[in-house]
């Protein structure tokens, strides 16, 4: 993915257009992956402004994201700024690593899930939650219209444009989900289609 965006630009409304994109689910759809947690330790990837604060508030979370204004909306206690293809940290240093609505932004998901790995304990969990495109051609072919007609007019409204024409392009920057996603050197990954449009998918990996 060559494509960048300054989130600095539009922090304050981030979490608002996941969540109108997600036609109002995403907090059900994180309640359902956070299910997945194992142990104590959680590294919230990409937390952003702490969205998942509520899911996580009963674990020892980490909070990590390369945005500073981003993260000082954050409530979480420990918030790291640093990238997820560089993670700060000792390898097996969390139970778990959670990453919902961010995965489609990283530019290199390959060093990105081999440094998720790394920081994992041996038996931990990866929660990865995102949104993709759907797999049948009609349905994606709406899917893309009514994403770009919404986030574009956010995009003149905000007059941040380029910010949200990225947002819509990054449905679009990896593969299918399952074809993008392979479990490499975990031991397991399962994946499930969630949505309306199955638009949405939840992938567990299992290290």
């Amino acid at each position: 993915m060559s494509e960048k965006a300054n989130f600095s630009n539009i922090y304050k409304f981030y979490d608002l257009i996941n969540t109108v994109l997600t036609l109002g689910f995403d907090k059900s759809w994180r309640d359902k992956a956070v299910s997945n947690l194992i142990g104590n330790t959680v590294l919230d990837l990409g937390s952003g402004t702490g969205a998942a604060f509520d899911q996580l508030i009963n674990y020892e979370t980490t909070a990590i994201d390369p945005d500073k204004k981003m993260l000082e909306l954050n409530s979480f206690e420990n918030k790291v700024l640093g990238s997820a293809e560089n993670l700060p940290f000792d390898d097996n240093s969390f139970d778990n690593v959670f990453c919902s609505f961010v995965w489609r932004n990283v530019s290199d998901t390959n060093k990105a899930l081999a440094e998720v790995y790394r920081v994992l304990k041996p038996g931990g969990k990866f929660i990865l939650l995102d949104m993709t495109r759907p797999k049948n051609s009609f349905l994606r072919m709406l899917h893309k219209i009514g994403t770009f007609k919404v986030l574009h007019l956010i995009g003149l409204f905000t007059f941040n444009l380029k910010e949200y024409r990225f947002l819509y392009k990054s449905l679009d920057f990896y593969p299918q989900p399952e074809d993008h996603l392979k479990k490499d050197t975990f031991i397991n990954l399962k994946i499930e289609r969630m949505g309306l449009f199955n638009f949405v998918y939840l992938a567990v990996f299992t290290k």
